[in-house]
């Protein structure tokens, strides 16, 4: 493989990027990861035409005098997906008044929707999209039941419509911190998700009566059972977070007895039930890299589960190392190399965090793969996407590169020299 210097391809780069046009735009002579049934193109070209895909291919068949990027030594791919973070709800962890991902409010339970607190001045968010990530699944997290509310899908973009859906899915916490907030028993956890879809149901059946006030009580109040609805109806999807295998078999049981959309989270152990997760059509949102305990239901975590859940046909989507969703979510690419190294191919690896998630969450039809029709999100890389010494060239959204600034890059260049006009902070 040539070896460039990222810092001059990138200049050089940005440059040429400078009087791209919004209307067309070639880029030649590139290493393809489409995420699509045209697999990987070894030296090939994309044409975008009017912020879209146009054309995709190995041999250009014609004529084109606009604008050209030739990025040989490259690689491209979609823009990368965490498909579990918390982009926009946090700026420092240790501060309480800048975590919006979970409430301790015990009027929201399923109600509970994520999607209003999300920042898009986040300094988190610039920071990700110059590293290639360019749309993340933002999750709320549980405070005092195992529901943990609707989350939302976000594109990264400068827009503040960055939010694809404000009600994506409903996320529910069946591993131990939902035992230890269900009263301390996994038992009394499954019992309360059980009966609380049950509830439900009946309440759906009797919704006029219910809201009259002459039915009988429940165990949620009327607005939360009104969220339960659309998972019951099928409207949405559930993710469940869990780790047990035995668990899993009873989170599968309750998809069959409800008819629910479910995604598992976690899933330290699924590799131990692939078959059945796979016979039940259900996707699995993991870290390829977890495989230390957090806790006694994480015992069989492997490093080479995401390969095994592969190949027993289980549909991947992954987030980042260690579960670090929200600052380095983009580290998403590190674990799906991490995976490629346990036995997952390279291609099934990009598909984890493109493609696939586009599927699953339902906005494939614009994002998610390198096809023609498709919104340009697209990643240039100075090497193979996978390597963790690979950086992004340039990242395109809507068929135009973004500016690769973060405020980490503007302390990085403030503080790269020190006689400079600007004042100093501290003198020793």
């Amino acid at each position: 493989m040539r070896i460039f210097n990222t810092a001059t391809i990138t200049v050089c780069f940005v440059f040429s990027c400078l009087c791209v046009s919004a209307g067309e735009l070639l880029i030649e002579n590139a290493k393809i990861y489409t995420a699509s049934e045209q697999g990987t193109i070894e030296n090939g070209y994309i044409l975008i035409q009017d912020n879209k895909i146009a054309k995709v291919g190995e041999r250009r068949d014609f004529d084109f005098t606009g604008q050209t990027i030739d990025a040989e030594g490259r690689s491209i791919t979609p823009g990368l997906v965490n498909s579990y973070t918390q982009l926009g709800l946090v700026e420092i962890n240790a501060v309480s008044h800048s975590v919006d991902f979970v409430t301790e409010d015990k009027l929201f339970g399923p109600s509970f929707k994520i999607s209003s607190a999300i920042n898009p001045a986040s300094t988190a968010i610039p920071h990700n999209r110059i590293n290639g990530l360019t749309h993340a699944i933002v999750v709320p997290e549980p405070g005092h039941l195992l529901f943990a509310g609707y989350g939302a899908a976000i594109r990264l973009a400068h827009a503040e419509n960055m939010i694809l859906d404000d009600s994506l899915a409903l996320f529910i916490n069946f591993a131990a911190q939902g035992s230890k907030l269900s009263g301390g028993s996994r038992a009394s956890a499954y019992s309360k998700l059980r009966q609380s879809l049950l509830d439900a149901q009946d309440y759906m059946s009797n919704r006029k009566e219910s809201r009259r006030g002459q039915w009988r009580d429940y165990f949620l109040p009327l607005h939360d059972l009104e969220a339960l609805l659309p998972i019951l109806k099928g409207d949405k999807q559930v993710v469940i977070t869990v780790h047990r295998a035995s668990d899993i078999r009873l989170v599968l049981s309750l998809q069959k007895e409800f008819k629910l959309k479910v995604i598992l989270a976690g899933a330290s152990e699924a590799w131990l039930v692939a078959d059945q997760i796979s016979a039940a059509g259900v996707p699995v949102i993991i870290d390829p890299m977890a495989n230390l305990l957090g806790d006694f239901d994480q015992l069989a975590a492997r490093l080479d589960s995401a390969s095994r859940l592969q190949s027993a046909g289980v549909t991947l989507l992954f987030t980042g190392v260690a579960w670090r969703n929200t600052h380095s979510a983009y580290t998403v690419r590190q674990a799906a190399g991490n995976a490629v190294a346990y036995g997952l191919t390279v291609e099934d690896a990009i598909k984890a965090m493109s493609s696939n998630p586009a599927r699953v969450f339902g906005y494939a039809d614009r994002f998610g793969s390198i096809e023609s029709g498709k919104i340009a999100d697209l990643v240039i890389w100075d090497g193979h996407p996978l390597e963790i010494l690979t950086r992004a060239d340039s990242v395109i959204m809507n068929g135009k590169p973004v500016a690769m600034v973060s405020r980490s890059t503007r302390l990085r260049d403030r503080y790269r020299e020190l006689n400079t006009l600007y004042p100093p902070a501290y003198q020793k």
